[in-house]
């Protein structure tokens, strides 16, 4: 019987799990997580401003950074666990050559929330656990994620993912579940915008559903997003481009069609001619929008007819591209959409959302209606699993921290080199972003000015030639 035969009462494996089971299978994906970037475990890894601008600035200013806006925003998880990893370090209790491992773990443990909505969600379609299982690969598989595994920085995508399932699968009862659902609506929003995106979806489920607990949630997450809107959120000249349609479009069709079904070397053939047809004109943009607008089309009619959670699903996976790549993406140019290793993490809660439609639509009855979402699935798990044993080079290896902290010892001034290519000031020095610059003085990263340029400077010497 194949792995995406329909729900049928009488199959046993239609049950839920007990608890043990759930923590052995919990173990069993982090195990399988922790191992998609397994040289960061043998040399330490922080992941660029996890180090060179959390860890550092927590470093430098402890009274000052929990509640610390940066990059347009407040990231409360990364705030908060890189404050106390340095407190424990200056305090002695850890040494600084063990700190990325808590970083890294912490990183990991967000990841299973959703693995964990997953695992207990009442869903018609999860009921099954072969069903399960393939949504836990989907969580997993995904091509060009690697940047949101195992740190701190993108704990707040785990966490808008696990909103988004929140708001897309059936509502859960019991005050246990009442309360961790809860604690991720509040949380998630704090940790970065990507939450609040979903915030509409909730009322509008919650008016179709008629169902008071809709409502409960939307008031958690709203809650969530106004402190942040309110108090935290500002604009940054690196985030988003001037918005077009058109190019949104073609963005979402690289990213969510070409990439997980061609793989990067063919969602980068789209992605140059898309931004050919930008810079240069000809009809190759216009033909990949319109391409777009057709697939996402059907695939709107598709998971309409179905009422059910694919419905929900597709809203909430075309939602969060949208406003992310049409504008919340950070880009110095306004076809760098078009290519999926510009910000990778924007793929990331898109494709397991569009992932998991398949899912659902191939837990149909019906054996015409499931054939294409069970073929479109098994693609986009055969060419995740391909990039998952062929990580992106930048994500895959680095620097060995260990080197690192012996020169830093050898030398406190010394700026120690992450992931992939920037470096953490750890020094004595504490220079304050908001004051002067003594002459020639430049702002560390840490500073939002100093974050600002090193960009430039990178791009800089990427175009440099060789000497």
């Amino acid at each position: 019987m194949s792995f995406m035969s329909p729900i049928v009462a009488a199959n046993p494996a239609k049950r839920g799990l007990r608890t043990r089971e759930t923590l052995l299978v919990l173990g069993l994906f982090a195990l399988v997580a922790a191992l998609r970037l397994p040289l960061s475990w043998i040399e330490g890894r922080f992941q660029d401003e996890e180090a060179t601008v959390f860890l550092a600035y927590a470093w430098h200013f402890p009274a000052e950074a929990l509640l610390r806006s940066f990059g347009g925003y407040l990231n409360i998880a990364a705030n908060g666990i890189t404050l106390a990893l340095a407190g424990l370090i200056r305090g002695g209790a850890i040494s600084l050559e063990k700190a990325p491992y808590i970083t890294m773990l912490a990183g990991l443990a967000s990841q299973l929330v959703p693995a964990i909505l997953v695992l207990r969600s009442r869903s018609p379609w999860l009921e099954d656990s072969r069903h399960r299982a393939v949504a836990l690969a989907v969580l997993l598989l995904m091509p060009t994620t690697e940047e949101v595994f195992l740190n701190v920085m993108h704990i707040q995508f785990h966490l808008a993912l696990a909103v988004g399932l929140i708001v897309t699968l059936q509502a859960g009862s019991g005050r246990r579940r009442a309360w961790f659902e809860g604690a991720v609506l509040f949380l998630a929003p704090l940790c970065g915008p990507a939450a609040i995106v979903f915030l509409p979806l909730f009322a509008l489920r919650a008016v179709v559903d008629r169902d008071s607990r809709r409502w409960r949630q939307f008031a958690i997450l709203a809650t969530g997003a106004a402190i942040q809107l309110l108090s935290f959120y500002h604009s940054t000249p690196l985030r988003g481009a001037p918005f077009d349609p058109v190019n949104l479009a073609a963005a979402m069709f690289i990213r969510l069609i070409a990439l997980p079904f061609g793989g990067l070397n063919g969602a980068d053939h789209v992605g140059f001619a898309a931004a050919v047809g930008l810079v240069q004109g000809g009809p190759g943009l216009y033909l990949i929008a319109a391409l777009s607008v057709g697939v996402f089309s059907t695939l709107f009619v598709t998971t309409l007819k179905s009422r059910d959670d694919a419905f929900w699903l597709f809203a909430a996976a075309m939602s969060v591209a949208a406003v992310s790549l049409g504008f919340g993406i950070l880009t110095g140019a306004p076809y760098a959409a078009f290519f999926s290793l510009a910000g990778p993490r924007y793929n990331y809660i898109p494709l397991v959302l569009l992932g998991l439609c398949f899912l659902c639509l191939a837990t149909r009855a019906n054996e015409v209606e499931r054939r294409a979402p069970r073929l479109l699935l098994g693609l986009m798990l055969f060419v995740g699993a391909v990039h998952f044993v062929q990580p992106i080079d930048i994500y895959a290896g680095g620097p060995s921290w260990k080197r690192e902290v012996a020169a830093w010892r050898a030398d406190p001034n010394h700026q120690l080199e992450v992931w992939p290519f920037y470096h953490a000031d750890l020094s004595d020095r504490h220079v304050r972003c908001d004051g002067p610059f003594a002459q020639g003085q430049v702002s560390p990263r840490y500073c939002e000015q100093g974050w600002l340029r090193s960009f430039d400077s990178w791009k800089d010497s990427k175009t440099k030639p060789a000497p």
